[in-house]
């Protein structure tokens, strides 16, 4: 297919995307010599129904071209192929708000609302035009490396809704055209629907931003129920800081009865600036002057734009744009309702949650040196006689989390004390912290800070390029490189290269559906190992390692199934969230055998975490396989042959141990340590306090010895390329009665 031209103008590049209607080409445009995206659509079906389907696509296709707004991908032509049809369209910098919620999670309220108010923009231009979308989600808005919104695939719901065999079902005939998830229940009642049905399916994704989940989630046939029959949770009792307002929002755009929604996509815009306005959630994006605007509008709810920042550099924050409250706001944030992290956020990314815009709340904890000392601010407080080390927890957990992170962290440093017989100058500070704020606002407030250990991707860096400015440790997260923290677990291409060893060695795997990771960049990956996934590792393997043929999310069991018989795989990696049940009913008739991935954070998860990811591994059956990256604190004594230090530490040690990701932010710590006494050794770290004590000199100069650090903790050897830790342990578990049996490490297990 790459090379192929289409109408003698538009060579296909690269395969973008592809899903259940067509496929996503990056193209160069030979005519004018700029490059476009083409989304190249399947071809209409028998002879009898080739005409009228393609003179609907025509007729679609070109009144999609007339619409004339920043916030919709403009078409700029279309055509056919032989039998295909396809769309030319602008090509767009950016992501797509599902790969947004498949890295963060949850947004902040300031960027979930500006970017519903900019679909809002886009619907009113289409609306007025007679257009309705039909398919409004999060796969088919787009945000630009500025922050803006744009709606995608306008123009081909009715063509898409006509190939399938029935004018009323998708290609599964399990629900109406279009994705059950986000859908009105107009369109499972097959009434006709107007605007109002893009706004219902708008409240859809707007409840998914701020909460991190759908309103409905399980079974195709239960979520039609849902959205016919049922009240979503409302979304302050799932984040507290969301408030009523928020709540009748939402309610509003997903009222049952079309005439009880806003009345257009203006009428909601309003409300949603009224509510920006009164949540101090100000966008950072100034729109651009020339955007069409359909009427006036008050006054008293247009916020004052910020100015516009400058693009981050970091890859994997292209699409954050929100800012802290205007200078007026309080600067210290109010005491947040304290609560367990909310479960239904999911394992795969519990730890990432963008929270309210306010700042750090920074906490002291006992040091190894027994200075309870209050953090000093101002100049002088450099000269405090500790460095500091920073131990981030999440805003939404109790302060008691905090503390028992930082208690471990202790204890390891003291452990290196003893071992080295050297004293190390730091005290240790558990940091909460709201994600949305700069990390230069923690720097204020401990400007002797040297390190962060443990879930430092919690804190916000990006503004400030915090990991190229301090040696960050981090004991989460499952991939990293140059640009960032010193990641201690294994990444998910190396899990992918010793799951791939061990399924070929113990089940003969040669031919793998992933369905954990969706929407491989094999160019990127080959230019910048950081873009490496779990199929890249697999294939270095020697397994055939495919993708799922759509969103996994999305998929239900016929889904699977036809992937299942086209593919013929041997084994399939299953979805972290959501749609699994759907799986593993398809894969338990097929009989392939399947695999649970524990990676994406999963050390990092406390106990309420725990209650998602037990509910989702009771529906695979005895015999699944689980690999995980982290020492299973359940079975603890499962690890005693492997790593007996881990058994052989003391009573009040192993106690620590007991909440997940202790062991492993104990040996983060030892990492940590090991670099602070190279430094020392070297001369290169001042005495605190001392006339030529110069933190930011400190930092960095603890940075750059981390890279030859090679330390053995309590679950082996640690050592450093690129950032990224060398050789770590994959586990491999087996579901036995209902429950999780440790079968060994895969090295320990292939030899």
């Amino acid at each position: 297919m790459r090379g192929r031209l289409l109408s003698g103008r538009y060579e296909l590049v690269e395969l973008l995307g592809a899903g259940g209607m067509g496929e996503v080409w990056r193209a160069r445009d030979r005519e004018l010599g700029r490059d476009v995206a083409v989304k190249l659509l399947l071809a209409p079906g028998d002879d009898g129904e080739r005409r009228e389907q393609l003179a609907r696509f025509r007729r679609e296709a070109r009144a999609v071209a007339s619409l004339d707004s920043p916030h919709i991908v403009a078409v700029h032509d279309h055509g056919t192929d032989g039998d295909s049809p396809y769309l030319v369209m602008a090509l767009v910098d950016g992501r797509t708000l599902h790969d947004v919620l498949a890295e963060s999670g949850r947004v902040s309220v300031a960027d979930a609302l500006s970017w519903a108010v900019d679909v809002c923009r886009g619907l009113e231009v289409a609306h007025a035009a007679g257009i309705v979308h039909r398919d409004i989600k999060p796969a088919n808005i787009m945000v630009t490396g500025e922050g803006v919104a744009k709606v995608v695939d306008f123009g081909i719901a009715k063509y898409t809704e006509a190939r399938s065999s029935d004018p009323q079902l998708t290609q599964t005939g399990q629900a109406p055209f279009g994705s059950v998830l986000y859908m009105a229940p107009e369109r499972f009642q097959q009434r006709n629907g107007d605007g109002r049905t893009d706004l219902y399916a708008l409240g859809c994704v707007l409840y998914e931003l701020l909460v991190g989940r759908p309103p409905f989630v399980g079974h195709a046939a239960g979520i039609m129920y849902n959205h016919l029959n049922d009240e979503p949770l409302r979304p302050s009792r799932a984040r507290a800081e969301l408030g009523p307002d928020m709540d009748r929002l939402i309610l509003a755009l997903m009222a049952k009865e079309p005439d009880d929604r806003p009345s257009d996509a203006r009428a909601a815009r309003v409300e949603l600036e009224r509510v920006r306005a009164q949540a101090g959630a100000v966008p950072v994006v100034v729109k651009p002057p020339s955007e069409p605007d359909p009427g006036p509008e008050p006054e008293d709810v247009r916020p004052e734009p910020a100015p516009a920042p400058t693009p981050s550099p970091r890859p994997h924050y292209v699409a954050k744009v929100s800012t802290p409250p205007p200078p007026s706001a309080p600067q210290t944030p109010p005491a947040p309702r304290r609560r367990r992290r909310n479960a239904l956020v999911g394992a795969a990314v519990a730890l990432v949650v963008l929270g309210i815009p306010t700042g750090f709340a920074l906490s002291s904890a006992s040091s190894s040196s027994g200075d309870e000392e209050a953090p000093v601010a101002g100049p002088s407080a450099a000269m405090a006689r500790d460095y500091v080390i920073g131990v981030p927890f999440d805003w939404s957990l109790d302060d008691r989390y905090g503390e028992e992170r930082a208690a471990i962290v202790e204890a390891a440093f003291k452990d290196a004390e003893r071992t080295s017989g050297k004293k190390l100058p730091v005290r240790v500070v558990p940091v909460e912290d709201y994600r949305d704020t700069p990390a230069t606002e923690m720097l204020e407030k401990y400007p002797n800070m040297l390190a962060l250990v443990g879930d430092v991707s919690s804190v916000d860096g990006v503004e400030t390029e915090f990991d190229a400015q301090m040696a960050t440790i981090d004991s989460c997260k499952d991939s990293s490189g140059p640009d960032f923290a010193f990641g201690t677990m294994p990444s998910k291409y190396d899990m992918g290269k010793q799951e791939g060893r061990y399924l070929r060695g113990a089940y003969g795997t040669d031919k793998v559906i992933v369905g954990s990771d969706f929407n491989w960049d094999d160019d990127l990956a080959d230019d910048d190992p950081y873009y490496r996934e779990l199929g890249h590792g697999l294939r270095e393997a020697g397994v055939d390692a495919v993708e799922s043929a759509g969103y996994p999310d999305e998929m239900d069991e016929e889904d699977v199934a036809r992937d299942v018989a086209d593919n013929r795989p041997d084994t399939v990696t299953l979805p972290n969230s959501r749609q699994r049940e759907g799986w593993v009913d398809a894969l338990k008739k097929s009989g392939q055998l399947m695999v649970v991935q524990e990676k994406y954070e999963a050390s990092c998860d406390s106990e309420d975490d725990h209650e998602y990811t037990d509910k989702e591994d009771k529906l695979v059956p005895d015999g699944t396989l689980r690999f995980r990256s982290f020492h299973d604190e359940r079975q603890p004594k499962a690890d005693c042959e492997l790593y007996p230090k881990v058994c052989a530490a003391p009573a009040a040690l192993r106690e620590m141990f007991e909440a997940r990701g202790g062991v492993e932010l104990y040996d983060a710590t030892l990492v940590l340590a090991a670099g602070i006494r190279q430094v020392m050794d070297d001369g290169a770290l001042p005495e605190p306090g001392a006339a030529d004590a110069r933190p930011e000199v400190a930092r960095g100069t603890l940075r750059d010895a981390m890279d030859g650090v090679d330390v053995k903790g309590l679950l082996g050897r640690y050592r450093f390329k690129d950032h990224q830790a060398l050789d770590r342990p994959v586990w491999v578990d087996v579901r036995e009665g209902g429950k999780w049996k440790q079968l060994g490490t895969v090295g320990s297990l292939t030899g």
